[in-house]
């Protein structure tokens, strides 16, 4: 994510953008706190960046493995056009799937998905190959989680 300065997105949007993907559930009051804004300011940028769409929302992260799926994998799999409405039904009918990319090369969709054990990934692949070739790989360990943006100093 590239810095624009005519994004009107300042220096202390930034900063309160840092704090709350450290930290979502910081109060509008400890976000001033930091920022050095009173929290009615706090509250107001978080609004304007909330109806520009920068803030997406807020969620809970959880741990998937304390929840009883501890196999994760991504599966790419090659759709023909013509089934690809069929194969978004089957993929947001499925609780195990929580990610779904339509992407560009040899195949159409990239999943990840969280598995209770090898059976279900293997009736999971079962159900998928019906739309067409599968490649999955099991996700060993994670080197990167999840990337803070910052804004990129604009280059002279």
């Amino acid at each position: 994510m590239r810095f624009d300065p005519k994004s009107k997105i300042d220096a202390t949007d930034w900063t309160l953008l840092e704090l709350l993907q450290e930290d979502a559930r910081l109060t509008f009051a400890e976000l001033g706190r930091k920022l050095k804004l009173s929290a009615p300011a706090v509250a107001e940028r978080m609004k304007r960046l909330e109806e520009r769409g920068t803030i997406r929302g807020y969620r809970a992260e959880l741990n998937l493995s304390a929840l009883g799926r501890p196999l994760h994998v991504y599966l790419r799999v090659i759709v023909q056009p013509k089934d690809y409405i069929r194969f978004k039904k089957k993929i947001q009918s499925s609780d195990e799937i929580f990610e779904c990319h339509h992407v560009t090369g040899a195949e159409s969709f990239i999943l990840r998905a969280a598995i209770t054990d090898v059976s279900a990934l293997e009736a999971l692949i079962q159900q998928l190959t019906v739309y067409g070739p599968t490649t999955t790989s099991v996700i060993l360990s994670t080197t990167l989680d999840r990337r803070h943006f910052v804004p990129v100093q604009q280059r002279n």
